[in-house]
């Protein structure tokens, strides 16, 4: 697989310090929880791209396929397993038109934006290339770009989420990566989340 222009993330289990928590549930029923100490990023390759899946927690799993084209990377599918106490949700939806997750070319000050549609969810994002940083992994100071995404979904499952990650073009990872998600509906969920990557070196 090949992301962003650089090399595409190496297969296997990669773990993060993780701070933050999450409130959510059916109608009336709502429950908060603190997030595990650690979370699990799992790479898989796939034909023209990758898989990527976030394991926050057992009860928050978000999944996402990738396709890998000369524009850039975009996501092809999208799955989102969220449950309290026993109830909740496991979405599976694919995405129309492939959203670009991230452009080939990147560098402080690139925009890009689009809209599609998520199993039938409408759904607008924005993201900005903020600055360039050095990020601690491991005791090894890496160089990363911060980039700033936000989406916003319309439909029975409005709200809103803004993803802060410190990007490695050269590992195509995230090195940190902040979560604020706000959804209502039916089933709602508020979360926030600070995600620090603790090796390089994935797990097989």
């Amino acid at each position: 697989a090949r992301a962003g222009g650089a090399g595409g993330p190496r297969p296997g289990v990669y773990s993060y310090r993780q701070e933050g928590s999450e409130r959510g549930g059916a109608g009336p029923l709502k429950v908060s929880r603190e997030r595990p100490a650690t979370a699990r990023l799992v790479v898989t390759p796939a034909a023209g791209g990758y898989g990527r899946e976030l394991d926050l927690s057992e009860e928050h799993i978000e999944g996402v396929r990738m396709r890998v084209g000369p524009t850039g990377t975009h996501e092809v599918s999208r799955r989102t397993k969220v449950t309290f106490v026993g109830v909740g949700r496991d979405d599976r939806r694919t995405l129309h038109p492939q959203p670009l997750a991230l452009p080939r070319a990147l560098s402080p000050g690139r925009t890009w934006s689009g809209s599609y549609s998520a199993g039938g969810l409408p759904v607008s994002y924005r993201s900005t290339v903020l600055r360039e940083e050095q990020v601690d992994v491991g005791g090894a100071r890496l160089p990363a770009l911060v980039i700033r995404s936000v989406a916003r979904t319309g439909g029975p499952h409005p709200g809103d989420r803004i993803d802060v990650i410190w990007w490695s073009s050269a590992l195509s990872l995230p090195l940190r990566w902040d979560i604020d998600t706000r959804i209502g509906g039916t089933f709602s969920l508020n979360t926030r989340a600070r995600l620090d990557l603790k090796s390089t070196t994935p797990a097989r």
